[in-house]
């Protein structure tokens, strides 16, 4: 995995929360983020603590403001 592609880091509390999930592919698993104010942001590929994308436009976009800070809980995301 490159480097380059890291958008942040979990928070540490949610680490271990996130590794528990099913892997999806590529040792990345697919969750749900959940923001403070009661956001969620689905279909965010996290490999290990690192939050590398999102699957979608509105997905994405909401990674590039979003301030890890505001992560308060992970939900497990199933792939079909």
């Amino acid at each position: 995995m490159k480097e380059g592609r890291i958008k942040f880091s979990l928070p540490e509390h949610l680490v271990d929360k996130a590794a528990s999930f099913p892997e999806s592919s590529y040792d990345a698993t697919i969750l749900t983020l959940v923001l403070a104010d009661g956001t969620r942001v689905p279909h965010v590929h996290v490999a290990g603590r690192d939050v590398i994308k999102a699957t979608g436009t509105e997905e994405e976009s909401l990674l590039s403001t979003l301030n890890p800070k505001n992560i308060v809980d992970v939900l497990p995301e199933f792939s079909p």
